[in-house]
């Protein structure tokens, strides 16, 4: 048996599976339209999107001075270099000039 429908409850129900499947597909944030947070704090070496080469170091009280050990693009080992960082965003030079950074496991004292 076949049910007939009219064209405007056909319409209302192609409406209604296609804001149905709008919402579905949006992300949670972008269907509630809360505001997004600002850029996260990134611990570690990282690159932003105007190459600089940086190094987010975490910490949480009492507050501690890391050595980190500075790799340079170019040129192997030679070169590369310790620096004592605080906690917070240390910029390192330009990528690819500054390759990489990584924590030594020994601390410092930043001032």
């Amino acid at each position: 048996m076949r049910i007939r429908t009219s064209a405007s409850m056909r319409s209302a129900i192609a409406t209604l599976s296609l804001a149905t499947m709008a919402a579905v597909a949006l992300p949670a944030s972008a269907a509630t339209a809360e505001p997004q947070p600002a850029a996260q704090f990134q611990c570690g070496f990282h690159v932003d999107g105007n190459l600089n080469a940086l190094y987010g170091h975490c910490d949480a009280p009492p507050r501690t001075d890391i050595v980190i050990n500075v790799e340079l693009g170019w040129g192997g080992d030679s070169g590369n270099y310790d620096k004592c960082v605080k906690p917070g965003l240390t910029t390192l030079g330009k990528y690819p000039s500054i390759w990489y950074a990584k924590y030594t496991g020994r601390l410092c004292s930043a001032g």
